[in-house]
């Protein structure tokens, strides 16, 4: 064989494997192309479910926790409801007897006494004395401060202080449901009345209103 057509010969060989190499890299590129894609939409797969489960989680703690915070502000409001209840099942009432308690047309106060009673009906006003369940002496100038319990079937208070020259501005009714209870009912009393300092909360319409407002107004004169 000459030496051209051994040179053909490698030449054609080395054409081939050549060709052969080209061939297999593109079939290596063929193979793992598709491997790698694959492998890429599974992990993205996972990562969305993942974010899915995460998201899942979150929204049902956050539901959890909305649920924990309303039935919480419920006991608060069930809790204050209760707080008020017992509150308004007592009542303080703060007596304060002026230098000149008691002292009608004189100068020096004198001792007198007070009735405090909690009606059902406001006809019972007129045996208030005998329906009494606190009954205080006062000094002057010596105040004192009483809380009593409320009975569950009574509708009223009344308060009678027994001033000698006086009847009607000596005593007062009153609605429980216009007692302001986070103020002490506070009662001054002077020479020939009483006056209602605070404690009452009176909307307009009242039927109390005028009657109270009437009460607290000061005396010309002693009778």
């Amino acid at each position: 064989m000459n030496e051209w057509i051994k040179r053909s010969i490698i030449a054609a060989v080395l054409g081939n494997v050549c060709v052969l190499g080209l061939v297999g890299c593109a079939t290596k590129d063929a193979i793992t192309a598709p491997i790698s894609e694959n492998s890429s939409t599974t992990i993205d797969k996972i990562k969305n479910l993942v974010g899915v489960g995460e998201d899942t989680e979150l929204q049902a703690l956050k539901a959890q926790l909305a649920k924990q915070q309303e039935q919480l502000a419920q006991m608060t409001e069930q809790q204050q409801a209760l707080q008020e209840k017992m509150q308004q099942q007592q009542v303080t009432i703060a007596l304060n007897p002026l230098a000149t308690a008691n002292a009608g047309r004189g100068t020096t106060g004198t001792a007198s006494t007070v009735y405090i009673a909690f009606l059902e009906d406001q006809e019972q006003f007129a045996e208030l004395e005998s329906l009494a369940q606190k009954e205080l002496v006062l000094i002057p100038k010596r105040s004192t401060e009483q809380i009593l319990n409320i009975p569950s079937d009574a509708k009223f208070i009344a308060v009678k202080v027994g001033l000698r020259y006086t009847k009607k501005r000596s005593q007062f009714l009153i609605p429980l449901q216009n007692l302001d209870f986070d103020t002490p009912l506070t009662v001054n009393v002077g020479a020939c009345d009483v006056n209602i300092e605070s404690g009452i909360s009176l909307e307009p319409g009242t039927p109390f209103k005028q009657k109270l407002n009437n009460y607290q107004q000061p005396l010309v004169r002693c009778s």
